[in-house]
């Protein structure tokens, strides 16, 4: 990184790293537009009686903590909850602590960013394993089969999973013997490198697996002593059972996609024999995210892929150590009761779904909120309630780098250091590397105003509640160092050999899932939940017509967006197939509505062959044409609460002129 007199001139990735070979996203690289960025919050900011006021730190943290004490007292610890975003996810102590305020105070309304994009790939790993927290990974170095469903990873770097270098990983992935495939709705950088691909229609891409999965189990092609080792014969026979009626014409007949390709798919995964198939947004935002995310696991479990060389395994984080307190959990999960307002909702793990928030807000349940590093305002459903919403709490407490849409509606700003400001461990994208590695990053430049760490905030806040959330020997006098070295201990590594390497990796780790994750060493193929949702797969394809679909960006991460960004597919742009905008009669660069049944969006139309005949591709966490406006809060899944973000029936038309 080169920086002049604490201005950053410009960031690059460092050749000499095992993992990125000197590799940086566009996002990476944007950083210092972070550090210097016209909205960038410099002191903590209190809103009252119309008027934003600076105010010292300590006047900061009393007035929100008067306000979290009283609710506590009038209404219980519920009414005190928090929104965990992206950004403080990227803030390995700050996540950590966001997490110990909320338990601290013992509330149960916790929300996070996990709700509205991925909620169903703990859910298949709670049902399939009886563990919640299962990450599988490529085996980027021996898997000779890799397929991307819904997911882009030149432009996202992974989903969940990390993928560093992307185009040059993918280019060794489609290098013989290797393949490479990609099934998306949409030509993508990503597909462009792949050997094959797909472009099924959106929200059908487990009709491909059920397939797979079919002829694999009936026709041959599976892993039959993995299968007896792993997989309970009642289970298998439920499995069969449910997979039975998609042979290739039904396949074909719902994705749209031809019975040669896939056939030649399936032909693929018999040669390969192990797999490894990974999900992105494209496929866990769509109506049937959960079918996709159980058959891309059985698949792999069918084709002896799981916790296998050569196929992916299970990456327990180096610092997290999962694999070394694991306990299988033989009785089946079960869900718990959702927030009080939503009856109709359950809850897997200790979150609420993100699509409740605003009922409990209304209801009168929720009077306080405490948003770590996020902007509900461009992530959540239905807009313009969310906000009034928001703009009812009695507080609404935000931790962030710069203003947003949630900032200024905000009661009490609490500026936190940027990324290139404070001392970093990945603790929670631990689990998510692609290798079994961790890295320390130092800062590297002061931080800005008066901004403080994201842990620090969150400690001293509890502290004027009336809560300590740091384990001793910690306390709100420690330095981040001291703050990070608490997270090494399970590593096998000291703090200090992280510190001065900078980045340690070791081999991965395999077979610690089978031998003691599973119940009896047994995969649950088959879970009651998923097998019901089967059974009415036609109610989660899309009907005829056209559907939207959410694209991630270059250069900027959900509602994170640098200073400086030009490139249209940053901005708000509608992609439009030729023969769609001509039916239409839409032009490039015509302003249009794109309408569904609960909103509406404004932008420009790109005609673009690279997109589905039935899709329109808007990008996914602006405010200008957010999305979100598309969505409700009310018709959500019944599993996980997730709100469709993708594959939703709508309708184009060139905007009426406004005057």
């Amino acid at each position: 990184m080169s920086v002049d007199d604490d201005r950053v001139v410009s960031v690059k990735g460092d050749p000499s790293h095992p993992l990125s070979r000197g590799y940086t996203c566009a996002k990476g690289r944007s950083l210092g537009r972070w550090h210097h960025h016209p909205d960038r919050i410099l002191s903590p900011k209190v809103h009252s009686a119309s008027t934003w006021t600076d105010v010292p730190w300590v006047t900061a943290l009393d007035d929100a903590a008067a306000v979290i004490r009283r609710c506590i007292a009038d209404h219980g610890p519920d009414s005190v909850g928090v929104y965990i975003g992206t950004a403080a996810s990227l803030d390995g102590a700050g996540k950590w602590a966001a997490e110990r305020f909320v338990a601290g105070i013992g509330s149960r309304s916790k929300y996070s960013a996990i709700s509205i994009d991925t909620p169903c790939k703990p859910l298949v790993s709670t049902l399939m394993s009886g563990h919640t927290g299962l990450v599988p990974v490529v085996d980027h170095e021996r898997c000779t089969m890799t397929v991307f469903v819904g997911s882009n990873p030149v432009v996202s770097h992974g989903h969940l999973n990390g993928f560093p270098d992307p185009i040059v990983r993918l280019r060794d992935m489609a290098t013989a013997p290797r393949e490479l495939w990609v099934i998306d709705s949409r030509k993508t950088e990503s597909s462009r490198l792949a050997n094959r691909s797909l472009m099924p229609r959106p929200g059908t891409d487990f009709a491909i697996l059920a397939f797979l999965v079919k002829e694999l189990l009936v026709n041959g092609g599976c892993d039959a002593e993995y299968l007896a080792d792993h997989v309970d014969a009642a289970d298998l026979r439920v499995l069969r059972d449910v997979v039975r009626q998609w042979d290739v014409t039904l396949a074909s007949d719902v994705t749209g996609c031809s019975t040669g390709d896939l056939t030649d798919m399936l032909a693929a995964v018999r040669r390969h024999r192990r797999v490894a198939f990974q999900t992105g947004t494209g496929a866990t935002m769509a109506p049937a995210a959960n079918l996709t995310e159980w058959l891309v696991w059985v698949l792999q479990i069918v084709t002896g892929s799981y916790d296998r060389p050569g196929g992916m395994w299970f990456n327990p984080g180096y610092l997290r150590r999962i694999d070394t307190d694991v306990a299988s959990c033989r009785a089946a999960s079960s869900p718990g009761p959702g927030p009080k307002s939503r009856p109709d909702l359950v809850t897997w793990g200790d979150e609420y779904p993100c699509s409740a928030m605003a009922d409990e807000i209304e209801s009168g349940n929720l009077r306080a909120l405490v948003v770590f590093g996020g902007n509900p305002l461009t992530a959540f459903p239905n807009v313009g309630r969310v906000t009034s919403a928001l703009e009812k709490l009695d507080a609404l407490i935000v931790l962030d780098v710069i203003d947003t849409q949630t900032t200024a509606i905000a009661t009490h700003v609490l500026p936190t250091k940027g990324q290139l400001e404070r001392p970093d461990l990945p603790y929670y994208y631990d689990q998510f590397n692609l290798d079994f590695s961790t890295q320390y990053s130092p800062p590297f430049v002061p931080s800005r105003g008066e901004s403080r760490s994201m842990w620090l905030i969150a400690a001293q806040l509890a502290k004027e509640v009336g809560v300590d959330i740091l384990p001793a020997p910690l306390t709100t006098e420690s330095s981040d160092d001291e703050v990070l070295a608490t997270f090494v201990a399970r590593s096998g590594s000291s703090f200090d050999q992280i510190k001065d390497d900078r980045y340690v990796a070791h081999e991965p780790v395999f077979g610690w899932v089978t031998d003691r994750v599973l119940p009896d060493r047994r995969w649950r193929v088959a879970p009651h939940e998923f097998v019901a949702q089967m059974s009415k797969w036609t109610d989660l394809v899309p009907p005829p017509g056209l559907v939207v679909t959410s694209r991630r960006q270059h250069r900027h991460l959900n509602s994170q967006q640098p200073t400086g960004v030009s490139s249209d597919s940053d901005h708000s742009v509608a992609y439009i197939h030729p023969d769609s905008a001509n039916h239409l009669g839409i032009g490039d660069g015509d302003l249009v509505e794109v309408v569904s049944a609960n909103g509406s969006l404004r932008t420009r139309a790109s005609i673009n062959s690279d997109v589905h005949p039935d899709v329109v591709s808007v990008t996914h966490g602006l405010d200008d044409a957010n999305v979100c406006e598309l969505t409700t809060d009310d018709t959500v899944d019944e599993l996980t609460g997730m709100v469709v973000q993708t594959a939703l029936p709508v309708v184009v038309r060139l905007a009426p002129r406004q005057y």
